[in-house]
This record gives structure tokens, sequence and C-alpha cells, in this order.
């Protein structure tokens, strides 16, 4: 139990820090979309976790700024203050609107499903992010929540394979460094 009460205060800072990147965006012009593409080629060759976080930093904001109307971003704005206002159950039903508007915005999905798993329902915030990595399979904040659920469903060997493509994606994150040993010493004995 201690093992995910440190796990789910990390996650819970992680958002805090992926949500801090959500003010003053604008939308993505398709010249800008091939930009997350080349910042998670950088991601994945960072030396330091310094370097690493600013790409990330980079990465969350250009994500957060990719839907298309711009008329969403009211709608998304309205959303994110419901969710740090932790009024989730509002939060929920106004990204559920902001995907039914755009339902190739990954972050609208990314949210829901980051909602869903803070009010307890894992299988849905499983299902969205299933749909956050149809549309952008190196999400790391989708593939480390995929992690936590299945940290909490006492599936390790899910959880393992989640933190091993996560680390693949960005070597230098932290709870990939962290949780794959005590995953490893789990399922296997040892770390490897």
């Amino acid at each position: 139990m201690h093992f995910l009460s440190i796990k789910y205060s990390i996650f819970v800072c992680c958002l805090a820090v992926c949500v801090s990147f959500s003010i003053g965006f604008v939308p993505l012009s398709s010249k800008e979309k091939p930009k997350i593409e080349i910042l998670l080629d950088k991601l994945a060759y960072a030396k330091n976790p310094s370097s690493a976080g600013l790409i990330r930093g980079k990465i969350w904001s250009l994500w957060l700024e990719g839907y298309i109307d711009k008329t969403n971003k009211a709608k998304i704005d309205g959303a994110l203050d419901l969710f740090n206002a932790g009024k989730l159950e509002k939060a929920k039903i106004a990204f559920s609107e902001i995907i039914k508007l755009d339902p190739n915005y990954v972050e609208g999905w990314n949210k829901r499903a980051t909602v869903r798993f803070l009010l307890g329902d894992f299988y849905g915030s499983l299902k969205d992010i299933e749909e956050v990595l149809k549309r952008q399979p190196r999400h790391f904040g989708a593939i480390s929540g995929s992690g936590l659920i299945h940290i909490h469903n006492s599936n390790f060997l899910e959880a393992y394979k989640s933190y091993k493509k996560l680390i693949e994606i960005d070597p230098q994150n932290g709870d990939s460094k962290r949780f794959l040993p005590m995953l490893e010493t789990k399922l296997y004995g040892k770390s490897l």
C-alpha cells in the first residue's frame, strides 16, 4: 500500500506540472505538428534530467495547444479551471464535450483519463489512454498513467511493460527509474 501511495503522490505532482503548461496557448498549425515528433526524438537522447525536463515542458505545451478549432480554447480553459479547482465530475463532463467537438485533440482524451483516474474509474481511464495512444503512441504522460493504473490493479507485468516503454521514450524519466526496479523485484525476485 505504501508503494501505491508514493506513486499516487508523484502522479498528482506530475499532473500539477503538466496542467501548469496550459496557460496562454494557441492552436497548432500543421507546420508545428512535426515539432512534437522532433522533440520526442530529442527526449529519447536527453543527456540529463534537466534537459529532459525542458524538452518535456515544450512537448506538453504543444500537446495542450493541439486543438483544431480556435473557438475551443475557451472550453479547454474552462475544463482546466474545473480540473485545477478539484471539480472533477464537472471537469469530466467538460473534457467529454471537448472530445465530442474535436476527437483528435489528444489532450482532451488525456485530461479526461486523468480525471477518471482521480475519480477511481480505472477502466474508463485506461480506455481514454488507449485513445491517446492511438493518436500519439509516444505520449509519455498517458503511458505513465497506464503504469499507475496497472500498479493499482496489481497487474505488475502490465505496469512493468508500461514503464519499460516509457523509459525507451524518456530515458531520464524519474518514475521509470524509480519504479522499474521495484516492479522487477516484485515480478522476478530481483532487479534486472
